[in-house]
């Protein structure tokens, strides 16, 4: 599945399956936009959520795949290079830049700059995330030619895995750039 990423409005798209094909009750929204010199991520569903206990909104958090998150993952164009981000519901955030898939980078270093909101609510949850493009680019990663995968996990611990990745074969496992299509940009 193509993703966008709209250097004007938020082009709303949804993650409507988990993994292995069923429906999911709530779509998960999400939207890439170009805002200044930054990536934003957006996010949110009409569901309850879990949240990690650590997560504080707006810190960098480890571990947060372990409960319910947002997530998405950007590579360069041939899906070398790539920084994977998690977003926490209420605003944490984890990023890692990877040269292979799971081979962290670790030359590449927490991104800087990175700037989170979260709001969570019985009725639901939304969150955003700015990434700096200076520090996509520091990894060679071009939003103008990257591959784009939108990713979630929710209802933990009865995991639900969601993607936009083509490659749905075996178990779930998000760190396949191959199969993340490259982005539309409008």
């Amino acid at each position: 599945m193509q993703n966008i990423i709209s250097t004007t409005e938020p082009v709303v798209q949804k993650l409507t399956h988990e993994w292995y094909g069923t429906p999911i009750a709530a779509p998960v929204e999400y939207s890439f936009t170009i805002e200044g010199e930054d990536l934003v991520f957006r996010a949110s569903q009409a569901a309850p959520v879990t949240v990690h206990p650590d997560a504080r909104p707006g810190e960098f958090t480890e571990e947060l795949w372990m409960y319910d998150t947002a997530e998405f993952f950007v590579a360069d164009a041939e899906g070398k290079q790539y920084l994977e981000f998690n977003l926490c519901p209420n605003g944490a955030w984890w990023a890692c830049s990877f040269s292979a898939p799971r081979v962290r980078d670790a030359s590449a270093g927490v991104p800087v700059g990175v700037r989170t909101s979260g709001e969570v609510t019985q009725g639901g949850w939304n969150c955003s995330a700015r990434i700096p493009l200076a520090y996509l680019r520091s990894i060679d990663i071009d939003v103008d030619s990257c591959r784009l995968a939108a990713t979630c996990i929710l209802n933990s611990p009865n995991y639900l895995f969601c993607t936009t990745s083509d490659d749905l074969s075996g178990e779930p496992d998000f760190h396949r750039p191959h199969s993340w299509a490259h982005a539309r940009v409008l």
